[in-house]
């Protein structure tokens, strides 16, 4: 009785000697050009700082922020930049020296600068302070998209710092919820 051929025996010669022809076929066309592959910057910082001004009571605050930045630049088919993508998460505490209280003040965000057209965009969480005993005091998230001049063309989330008023908003509300 002959053998059994299974599915997964030997290719005959034949098919063999049709497979090194077409692949060195394809080695004869000519390569597509693509674009650069993307570059990748990261870099880590933590430690203190304090606001640039008191609050109204005369408090000076205090923060300390674990900050973690991902900086991805892509590039068209000609090497130019044309796309960067700013991935930020940060771990961040402020606290009023004088009374010891403290609020966390995470920030999980990701911004998107088109080189070519100007415009930007952000989305994820940019502030969210938290006071213990109390709950989230003010919080920003959601996204908000800008024209190359400088217009807010798109926004959604609640944006608490963002539409405050005044020179120091971000130090306005952090007085607001520690003093």
């Amino acid at each position: 009785m002959p053998p059994t051929r299974h599915r997964f025996s030997r290719c005959p010669v034949g098919a063999l000697g049709l497979l090194a022809a077409v692949a060195a076929a394809l080695l004869t066309l000519p390569m597509v050009a693509s674009a650069t592959a993307p570059t990748i910057e990261t870099s880590h910082t933590e430690g203190p700082g304090i606001f640039a001004g008191p609050c109204p009571n005369g408090v000076t605050l205090t923060a300390y922020n674990i900050e973690d930045v991902r900086i991805t630049t892509f590039y068209d088919e000609e090497g130019n930049p044309v796309r960067l993508m700013i991935k930020v998460d940060d771990s961040g505490t402020v606290t009023n020296p004088v009374t010891g209280q403290t609020v966390e003040n995470p920030a999980h965000e990701t911004f998107f600068l088109d080189l070519v057209t100007g415009t930007e965009s952000v989305a994820g969480l940019d502030f969210k302070a938290t006071v213990p005993g109390v709950g989230v005091v003010f919080h920003d998230a959601g996204r908000v998209m800008v024209d190359a001049e400088g217009n807010v063309t798109f926004e959604a989330g609640p944006k608490d710092v963002f539409h405050t008023e005044g020179e120091h908003r971000i130090r306005a509300n952090f007085c607001k919820a520690l003093t």
